[in-house]
């Protein structure tokens, strides 16, 4: 057998898992874009980025499977070959759902990466370096996506958004030459597994029916036929997709692994960060765009500080994860989080830029310290055959957790923006003082470039209802922090309670 050179290895795993997760958040800037391009409002548009994630977790599930049939090398240069094609093909598109589907496959190919890269790094090194190497190698995970927003503001505002879609395929050229030189080859020692083509139907069909009935509810009425049909239909399919895996010889989920508490903990936590996470990756960018009127690039150079962050913070995390209880560590980092969420729930039209980055870069410390002892707690809690299974388990409940993060918080924004939109039209009366002020003095300043008082008075109603626009939608993403700030320190709860200092082992 070949002998493996964990540093090649390491560094072509995060170069392809930088680029791959980067893409996922680097159209978040663009949502304003494509809303405008597509003529599709936010409760669609948000498929662009729920897309790539609800494959993405699809994915993680083939890639047991493919690694055991045909080998870590010619499986990880074929996914970025297959999600460089995609996006050359999703540049070119001109509709929104084949833009979606160029996203669902560039996902799919994401997907089967994350897992494969995470365990051949993992079993790459001895038990006692895998700590520092978990910190270097969560880098790309926390880092990839906290830099896409900004790279992806620089290419709309010097070219336009469409190039999103390829703009990392001469690094995808780069991974696999490395990959060709430093990933390992099929083991001929390992036994070749079946692919459980019905369950990966059903888990599949489960997670895009609860994606589509919660945007469907939020369209259409949650109290409706077909909205009930498809969350019912998600329960069911899941319901069954469990009963096949606890009697399939060839499982895609090894449901083994919850037998051991520390990997239920992790799991737990997983779902609640990667919801977190991208969540917050999803609304900071269309917040500063459509409440404080920022370019994309602003918006995305308002996201460096905390990647700059995540780099310095990770490689500290990565010692800390073997000299202290992990449970301690991702506790503190959740809270971290969890806080910045708290204070970014006060920003609004007024707010300073730097004041904005400097509190998400604060959450980005916190970010920084769950994922290497996340990652290190999870696989340190399971048997050694089950490792390459923990690491492709734990990356599905982490996606699955963004796919519906990023869902909920879309819904969550667009229902209280029509709330508190009519809240406010509500209070605005003849009888409303201040707004009978404001509207005198809006149409006195307007008379004064030559409009009419007739003229001035409807216009200074128009603005004013543009106005209350931009209120409603700054509380409504102030909510979606505070909502973000819930599920954390529900994480560190859960923290406290379910993790245990000695492994189940």
């Amino acid at each position: 057998m070949t002998k493996i050179n964990p540093l090649g290895l390491t560094i072509t795993a995060m170069i392809a898992m930088i680029a791959m997760i980067m893409t996922s958040t680097m159209v978040n800037v663009a949502i304003p874009n494509i809303m405008g391009a597509f003529g599709v409002g936010q409760d669609q548009a948000h498929w662009i980025s729920t897309g790539f994630l609800s494959t993405m977790t699809a994915g993680m599930l083939l890639n047991g499977w493919l690694v055991a049939t045909f080998g870590p090398r010619n499986i990880f240069i074929a996914s970025l070959t297959f999600f460089s094609i995609a996006g050359v093909l999703g540049q070119y598109v001109s509709s929104f759902e084949a833009a979606v589907l160029a996203r669902f496959a560039q996902g799919l190919c994401a997907g089967i990466i994350q897992p494969l890269a995470l365990s051949t790094v993992y079993l790459a090194y001895p038990p006692a370096q895998r700590g520092v190497a978990m910190g270097w190698f969560g880098l790309g995970i926390v880092f990839g996506p906290t830099i896409g927003p900004f790279l992806g503001g620089l290419i709309i505002d010097q070219f336009e958004w469409r190039l999103l879609f390829s703009a990392t395929v001469p690094i995808m050229v780069v991974a696999a030459f490395m990959a060709s030189i430093f990933m390992p080859g099929r083991d001929p020692d390992t036994k070749p597994v079946s692919l459980n083509v019905i369950s990966f139907i059903l888990i599949f069909t489960s997670i895009m029916l609860v994606l589509n009935g919660i945007s469907s509810g939020q369209q259409n009425g949650w109290n409706t036929d077909s909205v009930f049909i498809m969350l019912f239909g998600a329960i069911v399919a899941l319901i069954i997709f469990l009963i096949r895996e606890l009697k399939s010889k060839s499982p895609l989920l090894q449901l083994r692994l919850f037998r051991y508490r520390n990997y239920v903990a992790s799991a737990l936590i997983a779902f609640i960060f990667g919801a977190g996470m991208f969540g917050s990756l999803y609304i900071i960018p269309v917040l500063v765009q459509t409440i404080q009127g920022f370019s994309a690039f602003k918006a995305g150079l308002m996201l460096l500080p905390g990647g700059i962050v995540s780099m310095i913070v990770f490689p500290i995390a990565g010692r800390l994860s073997t000299a202290v209880d992990p449970s301690h560590t991702i506790a503190v980092g959740l809270a971290i989080f969890g806080l910045s969420c708290w204070l970014l729930a006060d920003i609004g039209m007024l707010t300073g830029f730097w004041v904005i980055a400097l509190l998400v870069a604060f959450g980005r410390i916190g970010l920084g310290l769950v994922m290497p002892s996340l990652n290190l707690s999870s696989m340190n809690s399971v048997p050694g055959d089950l490792v390459p299974y923990a690491a492709g388990t734990l990356n599905f409940i982490r996606m699955t957790g963004a796919s519906i993060g990023v869902s909920v918080l879309a819904i969550i924004i667009d229902y209280r923006t029509i709330g508190h939109g009519a809240d406010l039209l509500t209070t605005q009366t003849p009888d409303n003082t201040p707004t009978v002020e404001t509207l005198r003095m809006i149409s006195q300043k307007l008379s004064h470039l030559g409009l009419s008082a007739d003229e001035g008075s409807l216009a200074a109603i128009s603005y004013f209802k543009a106005l209350l626009s931009l209120k409603a939608q700054e509380l409504a993403f102030q909510e979606g922090h505070v909502a973000l700030c819930i599920l954390f320190m529900l994480g560190v709860i859960a923290t406290t309670l379910l993790f245990r200092r000695k492994s189940d082992n």
